[in-house]
C-alpha cells in the first residue's frame, strides 16, 4: 500500500490497484485477499475491476490503470 492505494499482483507482470478507501464507510479497510479487494471493517468485496461482489461493497470500488515499465508501476 502506498499513498492510500492497494497494488496487487495478479499474475506475472499483472498488476492491480484500488483505493484503500472502502466505498460501504470511507475507512482505509481495503487490502488484496485471495483474487480480489476486501475490507476488514464490515466485509466488503470487490473484484479486481471494482465491481461490488457483496451488498457491502454495491458501491463499487475505484480502481486504477497499473502500467508496467521495466521496473517501474505507474498507476493513473
Amino acid at each position: 500500500m502506498v499513498n492510500s492505494i492497494v497494488v496487487a499482483r495478479t499474475a506475472q507482470n499483472t498488476y492491480v490497484a484500488a483505493t484503500q478507501t472502502c466505498s460501504h464507510e470511507p475507512k482505509k479497510k481495503v487490502t488484496f485477499v485471495n483474487g480480489e479487494f476486501f475490507c476488514s471493517e464490515h466485509g466488503a468485496r470487490y473484484s479486481t475491476t471494482g465491481v461490488g461482489l457483496n451488498s457491502y461493497g454495491a458501491k463499487g470500488l475505484a480502481v486504477y490503470t497499473v502500467t508496467v515499465n521495466g521496473n517501474t508501476l505507474e498507476i493513473s
